[in-house]
């Protein structure tokens, strides 16, 4: 199955694609490896009691040392470098406990055989699960191009992941989401200077090279298992058609392309700019053209993140703004992320933990790595870091920016979770009827009430609902094409790994089931600010094929 995200860009490409020389689609999509298995799940680590509370004494601390009120001096930068002294006790607790913990580590993988058409959805989740703002740029954002060739023209630019093979010095190209050959036309210099349109990212100017260097910043540490990808390259062995087992590099490139379909920007809905994404909904045209297979995963809808009609855009409660006021739901919210962040990287620092004799007056490599890792994660819940943070938690936020952020914290807790928020390909035999072919879709539903009015918004669109979905009862059998799991399952099971993966991974997100309180601020003179509460619920729906 096709993503919609990729359908949906589709149409910014270019009819005649350009081919490199020896850089095909079709060579790729047809190429089994032998390489170590992709860090797919989280890290067990971070499970283990100890290891647990250990880091999360070291983020609560980091956090309060690095609050408003936590007395930091104004003058001296808060650098991992300056942090340590701080926080060294902390961390030499977590450091403890992982040497301790070493013995239950598991043995590295041993290679197995990968096709290049299977790495493609994990790669993806990857990158996605990788930071808010880098899921937004997979999609396409609006962005304002400042080049020789246009003078500050609207175009809608959007992050191409390219997964490149090079196998006796000639390279093999992928562009990951539209699962075809690359188009280097398309990509701008990394000279060249853009400022992100959309109202809920950073509006600075930005040069090419280095917002991309920031996402591989990023992307380091929340995903370290792509960082030998990102970087020299992973040393594999190739199984080409026609040919034999041979040595080879794949290497995962990051540009930024300018699709060919100029955008215009959309009215705002307040003081603080527009939201753009129904000029991303374009309804799907045609089918893949590439030599991969198309696979069970999808990246949900994520090129749909409005309504389809502008008029519906403004409609309701989307153009309003919502604080939340739950100081504990949010501390839960952002501390949970830093930890899962600096969990993804508790192997490395495992690896490392049992270093003694520090140098005088420093820390060793262990700790200064674990002080390295824990400020670059709570930067991103914390820190005044632009582009990449998570602090719109702490201001008022429009209601259309808010969704789509809490949609990615669902997402991003796992590829089940994001691969049937975008819909797998089932047969479902509901109790007293026959077997529906169709899509099943996890669909998570935020609803906002206050003492007068209420409403229902589903996060897999972003489209206010007039009343919940008709959702597939819990004894319904549903066997899923290419189930990664087990199949068959019941509905019930299915929500049960859901649910499953947001306690253990987003435990915030899960408690929204019960809610937390907010303040909707109404755009009318009459209703003004309002207390209300807002709550996540989820269920599975199915679209049947005709």
């Amino acid at each position: 199955m096709v993503s919609s995200a990729v359908r949906s860009l589709t149409p910014w490409l270019q009819s005649d694609l350009a081919s490199l020389p020896g850089a095909t689609a079709s060579t790729l999509g047809n190429t089994v490896c032998r390489m170590a298995p992709l860090a797919i799940e989280r890290p067990a680590l971070g499970r283990v009691p100890v290891v647990a509370a250990a880091l999360e004494q070291l983020v609560v601390q980091t956090m309060a040392l690095r609050s408003p009120t936590g007395g930091w001096p104004a003058d001296l930068p808060q650098t991992p470098e300056n942090l340590a002294p701080y926080l060294s006790e902390e961390a030499w607790e977590l450091l403890d406990t992982l040497e301790t913990a070493r013995g239950t580590l598991p043995s590295p993988p041993s290679p197995a055989l990968a096709p290049i058409a299977a790495l493609v959805p994990h790669l993806l989740w990857m990158l996605a699960s990788g930071g808010y703002e880098i899921m937004r740029l997979i999609e396409g954002v609006q962005a304002r191009v400042s080049a020789p060739r246009n003078q500050g023209d609207v175009h809608i630019v959007r992050l191409v992941p390219l997964l490149v093979l090079v196998v006796d010095d000639v390279s093999y190209a992928l562009d990951l989401v539209t699962q075809a050959d690359p188009v280097p036309p398309l990509y701008l210099p990394e000279a060249t200077e853009i400022c992100l349109l959309e109202n809920d990212l950073d509006a600075r100017p930005w040069r090419c090279g280095d917002l991309l260097e920031k996402v591989a910043n990023l992307i380091t540490y929340t995903q370290p298992g792509l960082a030998e990808l990102l970087g020299a390259g992973c040393a594999i062995e190739a199984l080409r058609p026609f040919q034999p087992w041979q040595p080879a590099t794949l290497h995962l490139h990051l540009h930024l392309a300018e699709m060919e379909t100029q955008v215009y920007p959309q009215p705002p809905y307040g003081s603080k700019g527009s939201a753009s994404a129904e000029m991303l909904y374009l309804s799907p045209k045609g089918e893949n053209g590439s030599g991969v297979a198309p696979s069970g995963f999808t990246l949900d809808d994520f090129a749909s993140t409005l309504a389809e009609n502008p008029g519906d855009a403004t409609a309701g409660v989307l153009g309003d703004w919502l604080t939340f006021t739950d100081e504990s739901w949010i501390q839960s919210l952002l501390s949970t992320y830093a930890q899962q962040v600096i969990a993804q990287n508790l192997p490395a620092l495992a690896v490392g933990s049992g270093e003694s004799n520090p140098p005088p007056g420093g820390p060793n490599q262990g700790e200064a790595f674990c002080s390295l890792v824990t400020c670059a994660a709570t930067d991103l819940v914390q820190g005044i870091n632009g582009l990449f943070k998570h602090t719109f938690v702490h201001e008022p936020v429009l209601v259309a920016d808010a969704w789509p952020r809490l949609r990615w914290y669902l997402a991003q807790s796992s590829e089940r979770v994001m691969q049937l928020m975008g819909g797998v390909s089932v047969q479902v035999l509901p109790p007293g009827l026959s077997w529906q072919q169709g899509s099943l879709y996890l669909r998570p539903l935020m609803q906002i009430t206050t003492a007068h009015r209420s409403w229902i918004i589903d996060l897999s669109r972003g489209r206010l609902l007039p009343t919940s979905p008709q959702a597939l009862p819990a004894d319904a059998a549903v066997d899923i094409a290419d189930n990664p799991w087990r199949t068959p399952l019941t509905v019930a099971e299915l929500t049960a790994l859901i649910d499953r993966d947001l306690s253990t991974y987003t435990p915030a997100m899960a408690s929204l089931r019960q809610g937390t309180p907010i303040n909707l601020h109404r755009l009318d003179g009459e209703a003004g600010c309002q207390p209300g509460q807002l709550t996540l619920d989820w269920c599975f729906t199915l679209q049947t094929t005709l």
